[in-house]
């Protein structure tokens, strides 16, 4: 276990390059778990690195894996509004209500998108799919992709206005 000293040495120096690498996977309030878990690996892990550079490196390709494994793990228990209500019931149904209608009304206009854009423009805004990888699964040039998420935001904000 590594001493507290070397832990905040290291928040210090790299907190901002690993805080940075989340949130450009994750949400803010996932970044900022995954921004404690990747110092928390770093306080039990024992060896010792050779330079500042390569406990950076280090604390990034962690970083990066724990978004990613956030990313495919919410890919999996993916819930609908209605079965989060069912299952918090009162507690969450205020909530719930006062932004239910306009979630349903993102979703529909979401749903009368034509494919593509909907899949690439699903992909990479609520699955957390980067361009690159819509791109391979896809079988299209990354710009293709870029075009029809750019179609499909400029479709969906023509439709909710």
């Amino acid at each position: 276990m590594r001493d507290a000293q070397d832990i905040e040495h290291a928040i210090d120096r790299f907190g901002d390059a690993v805080w940075r690498a989340c949130l450009t996977y994750v949400p803010a309030h996932d970044a900022e778990d995954a921004f404690q878990n990747t110092f928390a690996k770093y306080a039990r892990h024992d060896a010792a690195f050779n330079g500042e550079e390569h406990a950076k490196a280090w604390l990034l390709r962690v970083a990066i894996n724990d978004c990613k494994d956030m990313l495919r793990s919410r890919a999996r228990s993916h819930a609908s509004l209605d079965a989060e209500i069912d299952r918090w019931g009162d507690a969450f149904a205020p909530a719930a209500n006062d932004c239910a209608s306009e979630v349903r009304e993102v979703l529909d206009a979401v749903d009368r998108l034509s494919d593509p854009p909907k899949t690439p423009l699903y992909l990479f805004a609520c699955e957390g799919y980067s361009v690159p990888e819509i791109a391979r699964m896809m079988e299209v040039p990354e710009g293709t992709v870029y075009s029809w998420i750019s179609r499909g935001r400029k479709q969906l904000k023509e439709a909710l206005s």
